[in-house]
């Protein structure tokens, strides 16, 4: 068994100097190795609802699937402090199958989640059985997960294509908690829904988190979004968390240039306030150098220096709520 250290109580997911990376080539083609988690250290609190953003490809889905062990560690280690029993996954070990029901995902797309020509039933049965559960049991979950993601239990007879993209993606969410699971990812579960399905889905996370005490990874690339539903957030940009704290602290006052061109990003209605379009200029001869070392925004940063190129900033603490992996602080 790995060396774990110290475990918080209060900690329920926790990863140290975790690394995830992405292999292709070899023989006779060149290796290219893509950093998707690239050292990321993540304490997530019993009960809390942590929100993780960054643009497409930052490694966010990579680092939430590693958590609940669907995908492979290079190296480092994620820790499940399971009733206070610290299990270890890392790169020579998996999840166990008795906890395999305690750590669940919810995936972007309502639509290819689950087999359309599936009934609902079967949809929501099929993983209680695998679990265990007994015929009197499944029942009663089933009706008390679709009645928490407010569906109605006359439509357990139809089948999966029948309903409407809000109605999948609660059902979705319905399958997940119905194991009765301590952590869950929920990875841009809003993304493909339209505005007006949104705010109900986000509204549904909340309560969940409340009726339940559900740990939660929560990812999204809309900073609004995870304004609404976590009290924390992480910003990832290429494999490494650049900033962190509560939400009001890196929506206020953002430090890193990265999270300061995501919140410029956003559109904003008040005239006064009105869009300022920022250029970026890519340091393209860089970008190979900066693969292996130093500050992945370096490129893209207008205040990069060179040591921000040799060297990637540690995550500091400048206030008590407030974090950010940056030279210039």
């Amino acid at each position: 068994m790995s060396h774990v250290g110290y475990i918080d109580p209060n900690v329920i997911m926790e990863t140290r100097n975790l690394k995830v990376y992405f292999v292709k080539g070899g023989f006779l083609a060149k290796k290219q190795v893509t950093r998707a988690v690239d050292g990321v250290d993540v304490k997530i609190k019993k009960g809390e609802v942590l929100a993780l953003v960054g643009e497409s490809g930052s490694g966010k889905t990579t680092l939430g699937r590693t958590m609940i062990g669907l995908q492979k560690i290079t190296s480092g280690q994620v820790i499940y402090n399971r009733d206070g029993s610290p299990i270890i996954i890392d790169a020579k070990s998996k999840v166990p199958k008795y906890i395999r029901r305690e750590l669940q995902m919810i995936y972007q797309d309502p639509y290819s989640s689950i087999d359309p020509y599936m009934k609902v039933y079967d949809a929501l049965s099929m993983p209680l059985k695998y679990a265990g559960f007994s015929k009197k049991e499944i029942q009663s979950k089933i009706e008390d997960s679709l009645t928490m993601v407010g569906l109605p239990l006359d439509i357990l007879p139809n089948y999966v294509f029948q309903l409407s993209g809000g109605q999948r993606q609660r059902l979705n969410i319905a399958r997940a908690i119905s194991l009765d699971p301590k952590f869950l990812v929920a990875d841009e579960v809003v993304t493909m829904l339209d505005a007006s399905l949104k705010g109900e889905i986000v509204e549904l996370f909340k309560d969940i988190n409340r009726k339940t005490g559900i740990s939660m990874l929560f990812i999204t690339h809309e900073l609004p979004i995870a304004k609404l539903v976590a009290e924390r957030m992480l910003v990832m940009y290429r494999g490494k968390i650049v900033e962190a704290g509560s939400i009001n602290a890196v929506l206020k006052d953002p430090l890193h240039p990265y999270t300061k061109a995501l919140i410029q990003a956003y559109p904003k209605i008040s005239p006064e306030t009105k869009d300022v379009i920022k250029r970026i200029d890519v340091k393209e001869a860089e970008v190979a150098q900066i693969e292996s070392k130093g500050c992945p925004f370096y490129h893209r940063c207008p205040y990069a220096s060179e040591r921000c190129l040799q060297e990637m900033p540690k995550l500091k603490k400048v206030a008590s709520d407030h974090e950010v992996a940056c030279y210039l602080y």
